[in-house]
């Protein structure tokens, strides 16, 4: 561990960062443990994939990646299966439209948050 070891965000941060719009718009897309979030429309994934298609994927992948390190020592070979899903369970029964992005988000924040802390 180096002494510029960069600190891991809380889910408290997160939630205020998203909360205030201050995330990227631009950013990875996610694609993983049976979690897909992409912004193209021919992407189908495996039958068991939960595949979320949409403009914000960039938003939505950098969430994904920001609960994935809060979470880390946390998810293992076998729960990630549970993990990433959920969130894309989460995602897909609170996103509609553009307005609700953010709302959105922090749903998944706290539902995770919830589940998982």
């Amino acid at each position: 561990m180096g002494l510029f070891k960069e600190m891991r965000m809380s889910i408290s941060e997160l939630k205020s960062i998203v909360e205030q719009g201050k995330f990227p718009k631009k950013h990875k897309h996610f694609a993983g443990a049976g979690l897909i979030i992409t912004d193209d429309p021919t992407y189908t994934g495996h039958d068991d994939d939960i595949v979320v298609c949409t403009a914000h994927a960039g938003a939505l992948g950098w969430l994904v990646y920001e609960l994935k390190e809060i979470y880390n020592e946390k998810i293992d070979y076998m729960n990630k299966y549970a993990f990433y899903p959920l969130i894309g369970e989460i995602i897909k029964a609170t996103f509609s439209n553009e307005g609700e992005l953010i709302d959105s988000m922090v749903k998944v924040i706290d539902e995770m948050e919830k589940r998982w802390s």
